[in-house]
């Protein structure tokens, strides 16, 4: 009898919208230019381990959060790099991740492309598309397991 594998459509996330950033700044210069010329306030938290399935491990990369209480809305930012690999493939000149996650304003979002664009040390801005991304539900639910109890 031949085996079947269940194949589940990757999870839409209609709130979350995703950013590209090519840059060769370290993470941390970047998150501080984003600080200063936004009104963004992200501050470091531990390496977010993500499950790599062709791999099978765990591969941590670093992550920058801010919470906007007013607006309910969630800013990470994410180097796409590690040693051996990228978190998100689809997307190999990304080498930071910037999510928002909420339900933010179209205004809001391309004023933060704008901002990002005028950071001397950023070479690209682009939006991604979350279709597009095949292991989004992996990273989502593992960005959710390490964000529960660091807020």
């Amino acid at each position: 009898m031949a085996k079947r594998k269940l194949i589940s459509e990757p999870a839409s996330f209609p709130d979350l919208t995703i950013i590209g950033i090519s840059s060769q700044l370290k993470d941390y210069r970047l998150a501080f230019h984003i600080n200063r010329e936004s009104d963004l306030s992200l501050v470091k938290n531990s390496d977010l381990p993500v499950f790599d399935e062709k791999d099978e491990k765990l591969i941590e990369y670093p992550i920058f959060t801010f919470y906007e209480a007013e607006r309910r809305m969630n800013y990470y930012l994410i180097g796409n790099n590690s040693s051996t690999n990228k978190m998100i493939p689809t997307y190999r000149q990304a080498d930071f991740i910037f999510m928002l996650k909420g339900q933010p304003d179209k205004e809001k979002v391309l004023a933060l492309i704008s901002i990002f664009r005028k950071i001397n040390g950023i070479q690209l801005v682009f939006t991604l598309e979350n279709e597009k991304i095949k292991n989004l539900e992996g990273i989502m639910s593992d960005l959710e397991l390490h964000m529960v109890g660091k807020t």
